[in-house]
């Protein structure tokens, strides 16, 4: 495990930037040793707050993880998601569904530190009815904005699609791709993710051209 800086046993700090630092501490814990390393103690030390305290920033083990969930998974899409799934933002409804499915299949998002996070948080899921149900509201919300940009795109185009099925589809397709890097970075690179990606919603969609 590699070597962390100390830092002051005391700060002052706003309560917001408290939780934001004890959410990135706990990200790094899971990413070194996954959910055995994941001890209220540690992430305490690391962002600096004392233990005692760590009930005033979060209720419990699961509040915290459910925050790391949000903040790990979903935060960077789903904020290109806002900026990009309305009628005012640049370029056509397919060019914008073009760069979310870039954000997605980033190399940067899907970078090594974050598969261990993942693979963490979704063992944690599936014994955790509190977390399980904190990834079904996430999941459901990024599920329906993706629908919107690519029923959006189906109607531009005249295409008669289910567009909530393809979004789910898509996003298994993504997942599978993703567990297998993840046990084996040599078997799928970031081109099989974005070749892939494409492949599947021009099937429905017709010809979608990236920038990337």
């Amino acid at each position: 495990m590699q070597s962390r800086k100390k830092v002051p046993r005391f700060k002052r700090e706003a309560p917001e930037r408290r939780r934001a630092a004890l959410v990135q501490a706990a990200i790094r814990w899971l990413a070194d040793g996954g959910m055995a390393a994941f001890k209220m103690e540690r992430i305490a030390a690391e962002a600096g707050v004392s233990l005692g305290l760590l009930p005033h920033y979060f209720r419990s083990k699961t509040e915290l993880l459910a925050e790391v969930y949000r903040a790990a998974l979903y935060d960077d899409v789903n904020r290109k998601i806002t900026e990009l799934d309305n009628r005012d933002a640049a370029g056509s409804a397919a060019e914008r569904l073009c760069r979310i499915v870039d954000a997605i299949v980033d190399p940067d998002y899907l970078k090594p530190t974050n598969l261990t996070v993942w693979l963490a948080l979704w063992g944690e899921i599936v014994v955790n009815p509190e977390l399980r149900l904190a990834h079904r509201t996430l999941y459901r919300s990024y599920l329906k904005s993706l629908s919107v940009l690519i029923g959006e795109v189906a109607d531009q185009r005249q295409r008669s699609v289910n567009a909530t099925e393809i979004a789910r589809s898509l996003q298994a397709l993504i997942d599978g791709l993703f567990l297998e890097r993840a046990l084996d970075r040599q078997a799928v690179s970031h081109a099989d993710f974005r070749r892939a990606s494409y492949e599947f919603l021009e099937l429905h969609l017709g010809k979608l051209t990236s920038a990337a």
